[in-house]
């Protein structure tokens, strides 16, 4: 394993790529599932463009 430290960097001149389309994205689309109190909140990230899946996320108040 690597004792190197892991950095982020914030680069607002950069626009990033579609993996699946190619086509650069300026926005992202997302739909949500539940209502994110008692049961948890499913969030889908797709292109605006091909309508791919880009990622999910939850989330869960209690």
């Amino acid at each position: 394993m690597s004792d190197k430290p892991f950095t982020t960097v914030k680069r607002d001149d950069l626009v990033p790529i579609c993996p699946h389309c190619g086509n650069e994205i300026t926005e992202v689309y997302m739909r949500t599932k539940g209502s994110g109190f008692v049961e948890g909140k499913n969030v889908l990230y797709f292109c605006p463009h091909c309508m791919k899946v880009l990622g999910f996320g939850q989330s869960r108040m209690i």
